[in-house]
C-alpha cells in the first residue's frame, strides 16, 4: 500500500463525531500522531474531557464540541467551532452510533427511530453541514462509519443493520458522485466487525458468557482499525474492511446467495456474532439453514 506520508496530514483539520470513546478516540489519536488539529464531538460532556487530555498528550491541538449528531443544527454548530478555533476542516469522520441487540419484533417504534435518527441521520448532518465547504475548497476527506453489518446481516439486530446498509449504500453513491463531478473530496466507508468498544457492553450486561462476542479471536482493538483508516485515506481508497480475510467468506456466500437467489444460509452470517445473538435471545441462530 501506497505510504501515508504520500498525504501531507500535518496541519490539518480533523472533525471527529462520537469521538470520546472507541473507535472515534482512536482516530483522534491517530491524526494527532500525524500533526492534524482535531476537534472531538460526543454527546458526553464528561467523556469528552478525558478524550481531549488523551488527543493532546498524543501532540494535538483539540477542542471539544458536545454535539447530539441527529440534530443538523448541533452538527452545524461543531462545523462553525472548529472552523473557527482550528481552521477549515479538511477530515470529517462521521462516526458515532448505537445499536441493538433485539428480535426484530421486540425492536419499538423508538429504537427504530433512534438507531436510524444516530446511525443514518448523524452522516446525513455530517454531509449537510460540511460537504459544501470541502467542495467550495476542492479538498478534504469524509470517513462514513457504517460496519461489516452494511455487508452482511447479523440475527438479531434488524435496526441496526438497516441502518448501516443505508450507510454504506449512502457512501459509496456519495463516492460515485464526487469522482464524476471531479470535487476533489475523497471519501470512505469503514465497514469493521467485531471491535473492542463500549458499543455491545449495555446490550450484554448480565447475559451469559458466550453473548460477548468481544471474546472472539478476530475482535481488534480501535487503534489497529485507526491505522488502517489512515493508511486508506492516504490512497483515498473507499473500501475499509478491517476483518477482511474474517468477512470474505461470509461476503462471498451471501453474494452467491443473491444473485442465485437462494435462501438466506448459515454460510452468509459470522458464526461469533451469530453465537451472541443466540445467547442474548435465546433463538437458536447457529442452528438454522
Amino acid at each position: 500500500m501506497t505510504d501515508q506520508s504520500e498525504i501531507d496530514l500535518a496541519g490539518k483539520v480533523a472533525v471527529i463525531t462520537g469521538g470520546a470513546s472507541g473507535i472515534g478516540l482512536a482516530l483522534a489519536v491517530a491524526a494527532a500522531r500525524k500533526g492534524m488539529k482535531v476537534a472531538l464531538a460526543d454527546l458526553s460532556e464528561e467523556r469528552l474531557k478525558v478524550a481531549k487530555e488523551t488527543v493532546e498528550a498524543a501532540g494535538a491541538r483539540t477542542i471539544t464540541v458536545r454535539t447530539d449528531v441527529s440534530k443538523l443544527d448541533d452538527v452545524v454548530a461543531l462545523r462553525d467551532a472548529a472552523s473557527q478555533a482550528l481552521g477549515d476542516p479538511w477530515l470529517v469522520a462521521n462516526n458515532a452510533g448505537i445499536t441493538k441487540l433485539a428480535l426484530s419484533w421486540d425492536h419499538s417504534e423508538a429504537d427504530w427511530k433512534r438507531m436510524f435518527d444516530i446511525n443514518v441521520g448523524g452522516v446525513v448532518n455530517g454531509l449537510l453541514a460540511f460537504l459544501p465547504g470541502l467542495r467550495e475548497r476542492k479538498s478534504g476527506h469524509i470517513l462514513n462509519t457504517a460496519s461489516a453489518a452494511g455487508l452482511i446481516t447479523i440475527p438479531a439486530a434488524s435496526a441496526y443493520v438497516a441502518s448501516k446498509h443505508a450507510v454504506v449504500g449512502l457512501s459509496e453513491t456519495l463516492y460515485r458522485e464526487l469522482l464524476a463531478s471531479h470535487s476533489g473530496v475523497g471519501v470512505s466507508v469503514l465497514c469493521p466487525a467485531l471491535v473492542k468498544t463500549n458499543i455491545m457492553k449495555s446490550e450484554t450486561t448480565g447475559a451469559a458468557p458466550s453473548a460477548d462476542a468481544m471474546n472472539s479471536s478476530h475482535a481488534m482493538e480501535p487503534g489497529d482499525v485507526a491505522n488502517q483508516v489512515f493508511d486508506a485515506i492516504a490512497t483515498r481508497q473507499f473500501w475499509i474492511l478491517t476483518h477482511a480475510a474474517h468477512m470474505e467468506p461470509y461476503i462471498r456466500s451471501r453474494t452467491i446467495e443473491i444473485v442465485s437467489q437462494l435462501n438466506p444460509s448459515r454460510a452468509s452470517i459470522d458464526p461469533d456474532v451469530a453465537r451472541s445473538s443466540t445467547a442474548i435471545t435465546g433463538v437458536d441462530f447457529l442452528a438454522s439453514t
